[in-house]
């Protein structure tokens, strides 16, 4: 893998915090630095299509995080952006199904959204106070 100047830095910035970034955020991030947006897009896919990055798409925004070890499935909260990792049996289901079909799987994702504890009780607090 080449790491050049832009992608070591929109690398650095995944390492350095464990969140769910869009373009933009990395954009703002990079403020400073000679790199354009169209760019930045650029690296993200890179690194997705490298498996260093996972991504999510919520509310039409495409967010992206550094995937870590083992393959995870995640809980994604829409309204703070948490990310939880969730244990999951489907594994196991999919190896069977996938050694029984001989299929060749190029990728997979699961990813369950919904809200956080916290945000969960502000939701409800919020539609009770404009129900």
């Amino acid at each position: 893998m080449r790491l050049t100047h832009s992608r070591k830095l929109v690398l650095d910035i995944f390492q350095n915090d464990n969140a769910l970034l869009c373009a933009e955020d990395i954009n703002k991030r990079l403020s400073g630095e000679a790199i354009d947006l169209s760019t930045i897009y650029r690296t993200l896919e890179y690194f997705t299509n490298k498996d260093i990055l996972g991504k999510s798409t919520i509310d039409k925004v495409t967010y992206y995080y550094l995937k870590e070890g083992d393959h995870h499935h995640y809980m994604i909260c829409t309204d703070c952006l948490v990310r939880l990792p969730i244990e999951c049996e489907i594994d196991k289901m999919l190896r069977k199904n996938i050694k029984q079909y001989k299929f060749e799987v190029t990728s997979h994702d699961l990813t369950i959204y919904g809200y956080c504890t916290d945000c969960a009780k502000n939701h409800k607090e919020h539609r009770k106070s404009h129900g």
